[in-house]
């Protein structure tokens, strides 16, 4: 009875120990799990990632205009080639148009009247207005920037103004009694507005057209010309002021904009003309997404119209389809979340008209 209390002790002891290796055991449990519920985390942080960017990829255009269905422009000669609008609206603030001069060296192209005093021109390859109060300039959506470099190439022009301005007399090709009076090169999707238009809407409404037009309030004019024979051309907005064409003829269809796509044929990414090049606030650069250890890709591939098979197009080959990759690292590990999808240039891209009694 004596020796009770000595195995009272060892029994305690012994407790102890067991109490203390299962208290390990149980930490590291709770840390391993706790470790798997954060990995599990930020794996689905990396798929919501992902799958949003992919999201907003895929939303953009295939590519800058020339895969699109039944797109055309007006070809002006500059002898005599012009479109009469008459009076469209009192308060435009905001000017837009596509151009494809044929000669910027040692000339002045006038391209679009407002009323006679107030028009756009291009003078040795810049743009300019005559008799625009404070405007703001932006060629393919960057702001301050006026140069039309090289013939044969097309150009987004975007120009803004507080005050407005008033379309009594709007002509496109043409500036009466002007020397030279018309245009020589093509113009495509002319815009009035009558609001200032921010930086962030040019880059994202210029790169696509606009969808439901009749219905934006601001929009009060949209040339998309795209009828593709006729001597009209037909305003999608609510305004409906449709332009009689004079002698300017279209072009043939997918032809109008450039179909030189994304990265392939740019320096950088700041062009945001298709689903290669799509926009986020502040802009994009190639150093962007290894921020969060992953990559956007997008490469040209065949598609098999029967088994739906996709294959690379190979180097150099150009086809209907692109796969768009989005790839983000988990962060803490070496793995990482991809998704794909195809997009398409044989449907039209971005159109929704609600309303088009007039066809194209």
């Amino acid at each position: 009875m004596r020796r009770q209390p000595g195995y009272a002790i060892a029994e305690v002891l012994v407790a102890v120990v067991i109490i203390s290796i299962s208290f390990i055991e149980l930490s590291g449990a709770v840390s391993k799990i706790m470790r798997n519920a954060n990995q599990t985390i930020l794996m689905g942080k990396s798929i919501f990632v992902a799958n949003s960017t992919l999201e907003e990829v895929m939303a953009q255009p295939f590519d800058a205009k020339g895969s699109e269905a039944n797109d055309y422009a007006l070809i002006f000669d500059g002898s005599g080639d012009y479109v009469d609008l008459g009076s469209v609206f009192n308060g435009v603030q905001t000017i837009s148009f596509w151009v494809e001069a044929d000669d910027i060296t040692s000339r002045t192209d006038h391209v679009l009247d407002l009323n006679g005093t107030d028009y756009v021109k291009i003078v040795n390859g810049e743009v300019t207005v005559n008799n625009i109060d404070n405007p703001t300039y932006y060629i393919n959506g960057v702001s301050g920037n006026q140069t039309i470099a090289s013939i044969g190439a097309w150009y987004h022009v975007a120009i803004t103004t507080a005050t407005g301005i008033n379309a009594s007399a709007a002509t496109i090709g043409r500036v009466a009694g002007q020397t030279p009076e018309y245009f020589d090169g093509k113009i495509d999707e002319v815009r009035f507005w009558n609001d200032v238009r921010t930086a962030t809407e040019i880059i994202d409404n210029y790169r696509k057209s606009i969808a439901n037009p009749y219905n934006d309030s601001n929009l009060k004019l949209y040339l998309r010309m795209n009828n593709g024979s006729g001597t009209s051309a037909y305003d999608h907005s609510a305004s409906m002021k449709h332009g009689s064409i004079t002698n300017a003829s279209y072009t043939s269809a997918s032809n109008s904009w450039s179909a030189t796509l994304g990265k392939e044929g740019e320096s950088g990414w700041n062009n945001f003309n298709d689903v290669d090049d799509f926009y986020k606030s502040g802009g994009f650069s190639d150093s962007d997404y290894s921020q969060l250890g992953g990559r956007v890709y997008a490469k040209y591939v065949i598609v098999d119209p029967i088994s739906w098979a996709v294959s690379d197009a190979g180097s150099g080959v150009i086809t209907d389809y692109k796969q768009v990759t989005v790839k983000i690292g988990i962060p803490g590990s070496t793995d990482s979340t991809q998704l794909s999808a195809i997009k398409s240039a044989k449907i039209i891209q971005n159109y929704g008209l609600t309303y088009s009694p007039y066809g194209n």
